[in-house]
């Protein structure tokens, strides 16, 4: 199989280097254990502290101030790889975890599978993969190592009827195939008309709409044009996951303590045979 590797490049001063080492870590475990075995997708996933030092062939993912946009953005360099932004805001874990995971599902930035349409007036029609944006809201994350990571669906999601014992995300925010809860979306395009339309949960609601022609033109990056319409739907996160989040604090901070008795325990071991000094 071929191993992809993603970096999380500081870009910002606000970031510290501790926070960015456990954010990578819990991206790493993320893809290793829930992500990758369900995708069929093996990664790395590692931390740089310049854009300078980031290895040849990587996809960057970019922890900076602002990204002048409500959303988090996935653009492509002049070579065609992809790479993304993320705002260094409140939820910037959860929205890190988000890109990454639709990096690795989708690197062309225009992945399409086929399916029925949720509209019952259509027949087969073409989903655009975004992996996390049905589940996006920041309530149906998980911790991993004390870190908020986004849900996502699993390829089951596209199946033509629901059944019983099915895993439609990972976290089980979905229950059901092609369900979007609310701050997400799914989208799709009708073959023979070549318009997109949308499935959209607006304060708990779901909604079906065709979109404006034009908004999504052929070619290109289609994921960032769909994510760009949708954040004038959206804007930003709600943050209602708040409380989880606070939980996933406390997790992390009593996992601290954990590893920091695991650390000096081998201080201990190292100094007995007068690898570390005292000071250390």
């Amino acid at each position: 199989m071929l191993i992809q590797q993603v970096g999380i490049v500081r870009q910002t001063a606000g970031l510290s280097e501790e926070e960015l080492l456990e954010l990578s870590a819990a991206i790493q475990k993320q893809v290793t254990r829930d992500f990758g075995p369900l995708w069929g997708i093996d990664a790395t996933v590692d931390p740089s502290l310049s854009l300078d030092r980031v290895p040849v062939g990587y996809w960057r993912v970019l922890i900076v101030d602002d990204t002048n946009e409500p959303v988090p953005g996935i653009h492509q360099t002049e070579d065609n790889k992809p790479f993304s932004l993320v705002t260094f805001r409140e939820d910037w874990e959860t929205l890190a975890s988000h890109e990454v995971l639709e990096m690795l599902a989708d690197p062309s930035l225009t992945r399409r599978v086929p399916g029925d349409s949720p509209n019952p007036d259509q027949g087969r029609v073409e989903f655009l993969v975004e992996v996390c944006d049905p589940c996006q809201a920041e309530q149906f994350g998980y911790s991993v190592n004390g870190r908020w990571m986004s849900d996502f669906y699993t390829p089951s999601y596209f199946d033509p009827v629901a059944a019983s014992g099915v895993r439609y995300s990972f976290n089980g925010s979905l229950t059901e195939p092609k369900q979007v809860l609310r701050g997400g979306y799914l989208s799709w395009r009708v073959p023979e008309t070549d318009e997109w339309w949308m499935k959209k949960n607006v304060l708990g609601t779901e909604r079906i709409e065709r979109l404006p022609p034009g908004t999504i033109p052929s070619g290109g990056n289609l994921r960032g044009k769909m994510d760009r319409y949708a954040s004038t739907l959206f804007g930003r996160s709600s943050g209602r996951g708040g409380v989880r989040r606070r939980r996933a604090r406390k997790h992390l901070a009593e996992s601290r303590k954990a590893m920091q008795a695991e650390a000096n325990s081998l201080r201990n071991i190292l100094k007995t045979l007068g690898i570390l000094g005292e000071s250390h």
